[in-house]
């Protein structure tokens, strides 16, 4: 989030927001200054002039209100639209660069966008209404006396280096909170996404400690940065009261010196009041402004475009080599994978005992994951190594991916020239008879709160969209393992009579599926522990 930027969101009504600023500050200004003749008229025994002066003080705060209320509105609007070009910015940088997890993503979109409109955007606009207070009352204080100016200038700068003093400490504060939002937003993805599992075992005690000591830490950090900040509040506070006191002890003396009238004396102190609450006002702002700047910068570095890859990628994916292939975790453990090759075309059936690695390899062919050691290549056609379009492989998760959308989207992917094809698909996948029990049939929308389709019907819209699509080599992970045998071999029967390249991980096929396939490759999981 930049000040430039926020006022290229909406160019014209950033100038009629600069221009309604003004007005305020000049109101504002203007109603404080007319006590002086007001006041000495009053004193004179001008009855009459003093109350029309008054007059004109109470009209100017009326106007200066309402002008107040509205560009606060406006200011608001202004916001909200460059947030909402900023949002759009980072979720294309999302969509082209996948370098973080959903909860990171989450923390950005919203806990980081908060905190920015109520430590940048509200800042910014208390710095410039402030500034134009400043201006319009440093001009009058010129006019009743000089010194008063020395001394507010001097006093001024020490009330601006008084934020120094809490600087590095709000700044890591609110940092830390951004740590802990994050954190406590993983905790509800890892432990709440498997609910279920938590129920049927009974481990509600779990959830709630692990729930309890995340949810502390993250209140923890905001009652630490509240306290820094109500530090900070202080020292600035006490700044402020000790310069308001010395401005008007030296207007006093001014007056009992003869050098300005009661009215002037009295109209120094309200004046001192308004530079001095500016100047805390703008101390708070610029402390606020700085304590965001870690998650500023973070945000600025998400909103630029992602280069494009020029790098040019091939399709042709005639052939799939993989060599001394080795995967290590983290935690240590190893696995080994036999040398593989598979040709164009090919239908092979990968199976092998739970942990062996297959869904990980598929992680490592579609470039998820790193290696420790081996190598994963495509060749095309002639033979020759290339780096493979993997924008182009089609691959279907046990989990099926589906979007808040009819079904028809969820399977052409909201590419409307392929929507005379659906049907088709459909019915190569077994999932006409599922469509035509719902009234809407391709029309019903995918309700992933209520979950109005079963497991086998999302994987059959999964297998639909990927076939509509021509993706030429597909890898299928547990795919179909919702799916009734029946239906499953008539689904493989369409995809084994094509001339897809299929990597298809089973483990509960029997003989006559194995059978369809071209040929099996059993991972052994040769394992080892690197201590």
């Amino acid at each position: 989030m930049t000040i430039s930027g926020l006022i290229k969101s909406q160019k014209w009504r950033f100038a009629l927001i600069f221009l309604l600023f003004i007005l305020v500050a000049g109101l504002n200004t203007a109603a404080s200054y007319f006590f002086k003749p007001a006041t000495d008229a009053l004193v004179k025994g001008n009855l009459n002039t003093s109350l029309s002066f008054f007059v004109v003080m109470i009209g100017a705060g009326i106007i200066s209100i309402i002008l107040d209320a509205i560009v606060q509105t406006i200011y608001s609007h202004q916001v909200q639209d460059y947030i909402g070009l900023l949002r759009q910015k980072i979720v294309h940088h999302f969509y082209q660069k996948n370098d973080q997890t959903v909860t990171e993503m989450q923390n950005e979109l919203g806990n980081n966008f908060d905190m920015l409109t109520d430590n940048y955007a509200t800042p910014v606009q208390t710095l410039i209404s402030n500034s134009f207070t400043l201006i319009f009352t440093i001009g009058v204080l010129v006019q009743l006396n000089w010194t008063l100016v020395i001394l507010t200038a001097i006093l001024a700068i020490l009330n601006l280096l008084t934020p120094r003093i809490m600087e590095k400490a709000t700044s890591k504060a609110n940092q830390q909170v951004s740590i802990e939002n994050s954190k406590l937003l993983k905790t509800i993805d890892h432990w709440l996404g498997g609910i279920q599992e938590l129920r049927r075992y009974s481990s509600f005690s779990e959830l709630f400690r692990t729930m309890n000591k995340t949810d502390s830490n993250f209140e923890g950090s905001n009652i630490h940065s509240a306290k820094v900040q109500s530090l900070s509040l202080f020292i600035s506070s006490l700044a402020n009261t000790i310069s308001q006191i010395a401005i008007s002890l030296w207007a006093g003396v001014l007056f009992f010196q003869g050098k300005m009238t009661i009215g002037a004396a009295l109209v120094v102190g309200d004046f001192a009041s308004q530079i001095f609450n500016a100047i805390w006002i703008y101390e708070q702002a610029m402390t606020q402004l700085k304590s965001v700047k870690s998650v500023n910068e973070e945000t600025k570095k998400l909103e630029k475009a992602v280069p494009k890859n020029i790098e040019k990628l091939s399709d042709d994916l005639a052939e799939l080599d993989i060599n001394d292939l080795d995967v290590k975790y983290e935690h240590g453990e190893e696995i080994h994978y036999p040398n593989i090759k598979i040709k164009q075309g090919e239908k092979v059936l990968l199976t092998g005992d739970s942990g062996t690695g297959k869904s990980t390899l598929f992680k490592v062919i579609l470039g998820q994951l790193k290696p420790k050691s081996g190598t994963v290549v495509f060749k095309d056609s002639s033979g020759k190594v290339i780096k493979p379009d993997l924008g182009k492989i089609g691959y279907i998760a046990q989990d099926s991916i589906l979007f808040p959308e009819s079904i028809q989207n969820n399977i052409t992917m909201f590419n409307s020239a392929l929507d005379s094809k659906v049907e088709e698909f459909v019915e190569k996948v077994q999932l006409k008879k599922d469509i035509l029990k719902f009234p809407d049939g391709l029309e019903t929308a995918v309700d992933l709160d209520k979950d109005n389709l079963s497991g086998g019907q999302k994987q059959k819209v999964v297998l639909a969209r990927s076939q509509i699509h021509h993706s030429k080599f597909v890898l299928m992970d547990e795919a179909t393992s919702a799916i009734d045998s029946e239906a499953t071999k008539k689904i493989l029967q369409e995809l084994l009579k094509s001339d897809v390249t299929l990597i298809l991980i089973a483990h509960n096929f029997d003989q006559n599926l194995r059978a369809m396939f071209d040929r099996e490759i059993h991972l052994k999981g040769v394992k080892s522990n690197d201590n």
